[in-house]
């Protein structure tokens, strides 16, 4: 599966893809993790969408936003391919790569079905954290120019997507500990995780180190 969603993200201006697939705990993506949760409530929602089409052949779906594109497309009735893409990327050149991959992802996603489990035992829900003022912490507090200069490295590393990746990631790390010089190293670790990549990690680096 990795695979041929990494075919799809070798593609110029591919930030990622995911493949959600109904009755899944998890979606198979190489999205950053900041997109595991919405991607998997896009699917929902177009398993939904798919199954309503009376008969109507939907091969795609594309949403603009103002500096990226997403691409939805089903691969069957409870399976959807999410990708997610820069502003000017070559729409065309995605849309037939990832239509040359729907046979392929078709005989994936049967294989996952027949390799079903038994779903595990639900564990306890933790305990909430305390909320953090992510806007506080990065533009007024005493880490300012820190989070400044972390958020335009991370811009350059994987773009538009980077202010949401930072407002998230931020917020995790300030839910562990008190948001202070000390805990830096730890965040730009989780921000490297974000990134997943290990040329624009090691660029990312550069930029901060």
């Amino acid at each position: 599966m990795n695979e041929l969603l990494q075919e799809i993200k070798l593609l110029p201006g591919v930030i990622g893809s995911s493949l959600y697939i109904s009755g899944q705990k998890e979606a198979y993506s190489d999205l950053p993790k900041v997109f595991k949760a919405k991607t998997a409530d896009i699917g929902r929602s177009l398993e939904r969408l798919f199954k309503l089409r009376q008969g109507r052949d939907i091969s795609f779906i594309e949403v603009r936003f103002d500096e990226s594109v997403m691409l939805m497309r089903p691969v069957d009735k409870e399976a959807s391919l999410i990708t997610i893409c820069e502003g000017e990327v070559n729409f065309p050149l995605v849309n037939m790569t990832s239509s040359m991959l729907i046979g392929e992802l078709k005989k994936a996603v049967e294989a996952i079905r027949r390799g079903e489990t038994a779903a595990k035992e639900a564990k306890p829900a933790p305990q909430a954290a305390a909320k953090a003022d992510v806007n506080e912490i990065m533009q007024k507090g005493p880490l300012a120019p820190v989070m400044e200069k972390l958020a335009n490295a991370l811009a350059l590393a994987i773009g538009p997507i980077s202010d949401m990746v930072m407002k998230d990631t931020v917020k995790a790390w300030a839910k562990a500990g008190p948001p202070d010089e000390s805990r830096v190293p730890e965040l730009i670790e989780m921000l490297c995780k974000e990134i997943d990549d290990s040329e624009l990690e090691k660029e990312f680096r550069e930029q901060v180190g």
